[in-house]
């Protein structure tokens, strides 16, 4: 059984990638460091079962190279274990595709059962985060959150979503209202925490 293991930390993927093999003989971890190097595994013709990746990497984008993987590799599903465990970005990257999330923080056997339930075809996602305490946001909404953490003015934003600027204010009123934050320089840096564009 096949799995990918992705990560730019060098000691953390080695550590896991020997801890998984010694928890079943039957796990075979091939490893990269980057979003090039998962790509480069991908098109070598190898079929892995799982992917675990850290959204975090050089070359990554966020949700969206989750968004990106799940639609080239649909059948293989993808298990992110991050640092950041923010509800916002574990939601952002379920919705993007992946089949659950694992937060660094936690210890080897929860990463364990996450890795078994997502082969096993389930949903690995920690307890209360898609909750409706948690904010949500419409695929508008996030398409001008991504905006907001490129820096984009609101006469930027209208080009690009082809919106009037007006509408850009009002959107970016609501964000700002589901973030908790008071201007946009904030909800750029808490659009970027979210979306893990921190790297």
């Amino acid at each position: 059984m096949v799995i990918l293991l992705a990560d730019d930390h060098g000691l953390f993927r080695e550590s896991i990638k020997r801890w998984l093999e010694e928890q079943d003989d039957a796990y075979r971890i091939e490893t990269a460091a980057s979003h090039a190097e998962i790509y480069a595994v991908l098109n070598s013709g190898l079929k892995p079962e799982l992917m675990v990746l850290d959204l975090c990497m050089p070359g990554m984008n966020g949700a969206q190279s989750i968004r990106d993987l799940h639609a080239q590799w649909p059948v293989t599903p993808i298990l992110i274990i991050s640092a950041n465990d923010d509800p916002l970005v574990i939601r952002d990257v379920i919705e993007a595709g992946a089949s659950g999330f694992v937060s660094k923080s936690g210890n080897g056997e929860e990463m364990l059962e996450a890795i078994r339930q997502t082969l096993a075809g389930r949903t690995h996602i920690p307890s209360g985060v898609m909750s409706d305490a948690s904010p949500r946001f419409s695929e508008k909404q996030m398409k001008i959150l991504r905006l907001l953490a490129d820096g984009c003015s609101n006469r930027d934003i209208a080009e690009k979503a082809y919106l009037t600027e007006g509408t850009v204010k009002q959107y970016v009123s609501e964000i700002l209202s589901k973030l908790g934050v008071d201007n946009r320089v904030q909800a750029g840096l808490r659009a970027r925490e979210i979306l893990g564009l921190n790297k």
